[in-house]
């Protein structure tokens, strides 16, 4: 009589599953099985423990552990919103820089005075300022203008109107010389004083800029509160450096005679607001 073939006796092997007592070996619970249901037992038992592990991971914290180089979701988000916060931020350093770049050029000479040639309006219309530059007044900056002048003589024609403020003092105990006159582009105001007298900040704020130009020699800006500039020039050296904190009556220069439209030594005093050359006497007590 012939044997079975060897995978027939395979496919008929059965094996038990038993459960027993430890100490009376008690048959408690058994089970018959083939091979093929073992490796079937065994495949769904390592899918059910690979499903149970990944929930526990993914569904809780303990990702942030056990997974290499995961970031929390409150992390991502943080740092999205640092990503936006970066970038509008460097919009507005870009937009302030080119302003005050175009500011420093105008009290350089390079720029008419009468043309700000990049106002916070404009790069906000133009934020990659590829745009041309207008160098002629504009009908808004010349509406701007009349509108602060006529505010502004309202303003001194009331009662101790300069001395409410208590803002701002004299950058120096002189006289005027050579008082504001558009007119002929004086955006300032010349003050005459001792040789040697110290310039005084006006108001606490930023050295905007201290160095030298062409035309107003050794030169101060100081940037205020409210986007309004104090502007020293001619003097004879200068006391702070670019970035500094000065507070309101801290000297920044000593007056002089420097800067080719200088004819004499002096301070020639200018007062931005908002890119706007005003008065200064409307501002600061000066004596005439």
């Amino acid at each position: 009589m012939p044997k079975p073939a060897q995978s027939d006796t395979a496919t008929k092997t059965r094996f038990k599953l038993i459960l027993q007592e430890e100490g009376t070996f008690a048959e408690r619970w058994s089970m018959r099985v083939q091979p093929h249901q073992l490796r079937a037992l065994a495949v769904l038992s390592a899918l059910v423990v690979a499903g149970i592990t990944y929930v526990i991971i993914a569904l809780t914290p303990l990702k942030e552990v056990v997974v290499p180089g995961y970031v929390a979701s409150e992390t991502r988000a943080m740092q999205a919103d640092s990503w936006r916060v970066t970038d509008s931020l460097s919009t507005i350093v870009d937009r302030q820089s080119r302003y005050l770049n175009n500011l420093r050029a105008i009290l350089a000479g390079d720029l008419p005075a009468d043309a700000l040639a990049i106002t916070p309006d404009m790069v906000e219309a133009d934020p990659t300022g590829t745009g041309p530059i207008d160098t002629t007044p504009t009908a808004a900056l010349d509406g701007l203008r009349e509108r602060v002048e006529e505010e502004d003589a309202f303003a001194v024609n009331r009662p101790n109107a300069l001395g409410e403020s208590g803002l701002w003092m004299p950058p120096v105990e002189g006289t005027i010389s050579s008082p504001w006159n558009p007119g002929i582009g004086h955006w300032g105001v010349d003050l005459v004083a001792p040789a040697n007298t110290a310039v005084k900040a006006v108001g606490k704020g930023s050295i905007l800029f201290a160095g030298f130009t062409s035309g107003g020699g050794h030169t101060v800006m100081i940037q205020h509160d409210e986007n309004r500039v104090s502007v020293y020039m001619h003097n004879s050296r200068t006391l702070v450096s670019t970035g500094d904190r000065v507070n309101q009556g801290e000297p920044v220069a000593i007056i002089g005679n420097t800067g080719d439209h200088s004819t004499g030594p002096h301070l020639h005093f200018e007062w931005w607001e908002s890119g706007v050359a005003i008065d200064p006497a409307l501002r600061i007590r000066l004596s005439p």
